[in-house]
């Protein structure tokens, strides 16, 4: 069958660029004769090497959409009448591909090569690209340069997935999700928080979710983080902590004191009781075989934020990322603190997305909370960013009473509000928190609905590299 072949840019290299020019007749022959292929073959037209196929497949998809059939003479007219003729390779080619004996069943696999190839080839042009980057960088220093090119390298890497669906789709998938749920129910499907009644509701934290634990100062931000953390690193997750305020040593003492129960202050200070130190040394020792990565760096930039955690969740599959804290994030060229602030939220957002992780950042609250009757925060009050409470599919406040009141009654006691939730419901949990071990813990016995397991993990495309921990150690903490 002859086709011609479009031109593919000129690197200095006679190499032809890899294609399947027969995959791809055979994938349009196929949907000439069986038009309802089309959902389950998740191409894009740029897959298509030669570019009438690339036309031609613009043109059946455009056609389907509209209802149409897609024989060999509905296509032919719907071509000619647009001007399309020629582009698509004439009238005798559509006879041609739809005349010959197409095996329809294997449609897929053949999708699956047209794929394969056009994901080769834009590695090829990737490649050629950052090589010119090198040699004319226009300004981009070389630290971009390797972003751009990394963050283009993982979004081949992911599973592609079909972007343009029907509605039809959309309802089987929440369908087969709502099975799932149902196959088991009362487990939690997400990352635990260890918070068992607030795990019940929102059934863990989400991959692609963007959650926000903002707080003022003092109110144990950090400390919260690092119980979490921790408790996702029980459940087999791979953890990450962005660290823009807390050192490792800090996340690491703080680790130490939640994990075996040892006064911070004492740990500080070195009067660490005798009968403290098995306890200690046992601790540190679990802690060190927990799969937890720590970025040490004070105000860290978004891009370096996003370059960590694309190469953790690439090496060690990293399940979910925690960042502390919002306002400490840099991105360069910002107008103005708003403006900075407002990009990191947009951009770790993007993260959870194109990572496919929960990602939960702390972040601060407006001073003006403390002037208020009522000193718990609300949406609205995160330091210079209202793009956060847009970008956030969860915001959770943190608020200690006993930080503004001496009440007996509320020493010990944090609230945890959960202000704005895209998935469900709202509501307030209340936690016990131990200031000296900065241990947050459910406050009273578990309902037996709170007592499930958590749900088995499904596997994951990225390898979770079961390594030793190396200076892994986990966060613990309270605020400053």
């Amino acid at each position: 069958m002859n086709a011609q072949v479009h031109e593919f840019p000129d690197r200095g290299d006679a190499r032809q660029p890899p294609a399947n020019v027969e995959a791809e007749q055979n994938v349009l022959g196929a949907l000439m004769l069986d038009p309802k292929a089309m959902a389950r073959l998740e191409l894009a037209p740029e897959d298509f090497y030669l570019r009438q196929h690339r036309e031609l497949y613009r043109v059946l998809v455009e056609m389907d959409s509209l209802g149409q059939p897609l024989d060999a003479l509905t296509v032919g007219d719907y071509v000619e009448t647009r001007g399309l003729a020629d582009k698509v390779g004439g009238a005798s080619y559509l006879v041609e591909l739809a005349s010959l004996t197409w095996v329809i069943g294997n449609a897929r696999a053949y999708a699956n090569i047209v794929r394969e190839r056009a994901t080769l080839r834009r590695v090829i042009e990737l490649a050629g690209s950052l090589m010119q980057e090198a040699f004319q960088p226009n300004g981009r220093t070389p630290e971009q340069i390797v972003d751009g090119a990394v963050g283009e390298l993982m979004k081949m890497a992911k599973v592609r997935s079909n972007c343009d669906l029907s509605l039809r789709q959309a309802v089987k998938l929440a369908f087969e999700d709502a099975q799932e749920a149902y196959e088991h129910r009362g487990s939690i499907r997400g990352v635990p928080t260890g918070f068992a009644r607030m795990d019940a509701r929102l059934g863990g934290l989400h991959a692609q979710d963007l959650i926000f634990m903002p707080a003022r100062p003092g109110q144990g931000k950090t400390a919260l983080a690092v119980n979490m953390m921790l408790t996702a690193a029980d459940a087999s997750y791979t953890v990450g902590m962005i660290s823009g305020e807390q050192s490792a040593m800090q996340l690491g003492q703080r680790s130490l004191a939640v994990d075996s129960r040892t006064r911070a202050e004492a740990m500080r200070n070195g009067r660490i009781d005798d009968d403290a130190w098995p306890k200690l040394s046992a601790s540190a020792a679990r802690l060190a075989q927990q799969r937890i990565r720590i970025y040490d760096r004070s105000a860290p930039s978004l891009d370096e934020v996003v370059r960590t955690a694309r190469r953790w969740r690439q090496e060690f599959g990293m399940g979910i990322l925690f960042v502390d804290y919002l306002q400490r994030i840099r991105v360069r060229g910002a107008a103005s603190r708003h403006e900075e602030v407002a990009e990191v939220a947009v951009g770790l957002k993007t993260l959870a997305r194109d990572l496919d992780i929960p990602v939960v950042c702390l972040a601060q609250v407006k001073a003006d909370v403390e002037t208020r009757n009522d000193k718990r925060p609300r949406q609205g009050d995160i330091a210079n960013s209202d793009e956060a409470t847009r970008e956030a599919d969860q915001i959770i406040f943190l608020y200690r009473d006993e930080v503004y009141h001496d009440d007996p009654a509320n020493r010990g006691i944090a609230e945890l509000n959960v202000e704005k939730n895209r998935h469900g419901p709202t509501g307030q949990f209340k936690v016990g928190f131990d200031a000296e071990t900065m241990r947050f813990h459910d406050l009273e016995e578990e309902p037996e609905y709170a007592k499930q397991p958590a749900a088995p993990r499904r596997a994951r495309s990225v390898p979770v590299r079961d390594r030793k921990a190396d200076g892994r150690s986990r966060a613990a903490g309270e605020d400053s």
